[in-house]
């Protein structure tokens, strides 16, 4: 059955865009699951924020009337992913499940789920990693989820990589914004040269012919907001170490009986900044 296409638009990210690729979802679906598929083995069933109350998901897709490979792309860190991934699974299961199955006596045969996070971050990350359900939970409970991540950033001896012709042209093709922007292009400049050099040398080229001028839209705006992102959580990092000073001023004033500025003294903060913190304690 083909798969269906939903309406594309620049917040679906380039991943997302790219990997709906009928051509590109049986890759992936190979590599990771080891099946053996054609694409008449494989259904989309990514989740539409329209239709799942706002719950939406990378990229999900249905194998042979069998199992569920769930696929989520990351350029941050994320230690929740199993929690999140459980929330999709259980919204897949809702959309396709009968109602009534809960109450039936015989055992209902529910399609296998496998759960996959592609990261290409910044922070150091292991080729291989795996995280849990269960190490979420501050007492042993009795579920449990495991999502295998995998380090997407492009080298040349990445083996997932090497094993999936579409994950690494994508790799390869952020790894060449990022490159450009590192030697001083503006990004408009380094995503226009990246699908230059792709398109030449046969990296997503077919694709991008067709869908450059989505491709530059999509970059342009995550780029834009993973700045963002990074800009709010320093500040957020910034606020929080502000505040503990504010508390160590204050505890140090209350053991010890000192003024507030002999306890900003204590705690060597500059004189320059003493007066902000002065007219919040």
């Amino acid at each position: 059955m083909p798969m269906e296409h939903a309406k594309r638009t620049y917040k679906d990210g380039l991943f997302r865009f790219y990997m709906r690729e009928p051509e590109n979802s049986l890759a992936l679906c190979r590599t990771f699951t080891h099946m053996n598929l054609s694409p008449e083995d494989i259904r989309e069933c990514t989740l539409d924020s329209v239709m799942f109350h706002r719950r939406r998901n990378d990229l999900s897709l249905f194998l042979q009337g069998q199992m569920f490979s769930f696929f989520e792309h990351q350029s941050t860190q994320n230690e929740n992913m199993p929690v999140r991934m459980l929330l999709y699974l259980a919204a897949v299961y809702e959309s396709i499940l009968p109602e009534d199955f809960i109450y039936r006596a015989k055992r209902f045969p529910c399609p296998a789920p496998r759960f996959f996070m592609l990261y290409n971050g910044k922070e150091p990350f292991p080729d291989k990693k795996v995280l849990r359900l269960s190490d979420a939970f501050p007492m042993e409970g009795d579920a449990e989820l495991v999502v295998t991540a995998y380090n997407i950033n492009y080298n040349e001896q990445n083996k997932i990589l090497q094993e999936c012709r579409p994950l690494h042209d994508y790799s390869l093709f952020v790894h060449r914004v990022q490159e450009n922007k590192a030697q001083g292009m503006a990004l408009e400049q380094g995503i226009l040269k990246a699908i230059k050099d792709c398109r030449a040398d046969g990296t997503m080229a077919d694709f991008l012919e067709r869908h450059h001028g989505e491709v530059f839209g999509m970059v342009s705006l995550q780029w834009d907001e993973e700045k963002a992102k990074e800009f709010y959580e320093s500040e957020a990092r910034a606020e929080g170490q502000e505040q503990e000073r504010i508390s160590s001023i204050r505890n140090l004033m209350e053991t010890l009986h000192l003024t507030a500025p002999q306890a900003m003294d204590a705690l060597k903060i500059p004189p320059t900044e003493q007066g902000r913190y002065a007219a919040q304690i």
